[in-house]
């Protein structure tokens, strides 16, 4: 509410639509979100380093600082979605779920420029994110397969105790798990 009162005094003092303003502060929001995704991406190719080296404490640190970006980008959408839905009334329209490519008509030349920029860009860096965390999977997956057959490997790995008699022959052997339990 504050926002709206804020752009309803710049419209009157500067001469500026609301749509305008709304426009630009959508542009503002994706800007933003664009170079917090950015960031989680570098931090998920740092994880793919990470994760290779077998750097658990590392890997810890970088997962808090991901959930950090991702509790930031959850407050931009939020405040994306308000800007989405003054525009949407702004412009007469009854749906407030508008997506890039129907904001894009109401903007001026500049505006849809930018909007356009920033889907295609925004695009590619989800694209190469997903990626990325599908790379990162596997290889927590593939680390968490090689910890449980090496601890399976462990636990049935056997123990042969040489028994002797009392004329110094061998008895007969008996064979021991190295742990009473299997993990």
């Amino acid at each position: 509410m504050v926002f709206k009162v804020l752009l309803e005094t710049k419209n009157h003092q500067g001469g500026i639509s609301m749509k305008q303003e709304l426009m630009n502060k959508l542009i503002e929001l994706l800007e933003h979100e664009y170079r917090v995704y950015e960031n989680i991406l570098r931090m998920s190719k740092d994880k793919t380093n990470i994760i290779v080296e077998g750097k658990v404490k590392e890997l810890e640190n970088v997962v808090k600082l991901e959930q950090a970006l991702v509790l930031q980008i959850s407050r931009i959408d939020k405040q994306r979605e308000e800007v989405v839905e003054q525009l949407s009334k702004e412009v007469n329209l009854k749906d407030n779920n508008l997506n890039i490519s129907e904001i894009i008509q109401y903007g001026d030349r500049e505006q849809k420029q930018q909007l356009e920029e920033y889907r295609g860009k925004m695009g590619k860096l989800i694209a190469e994110l997903a990626h990325t965390n599908q790379i990162n999977s596997k290889l927590i997956e593939n680390s968490l397969e090689y910890i449980d057959f090496s601890l399976n490997l462990m636990a049935n790995a056997d123990v042969t105790s040489n028994n002797y008699g009392n004329k110094g022959s061998s008895t007969e052997r008996s064979r021991k798990n190295l742990f009473d339990i299997k993990l």
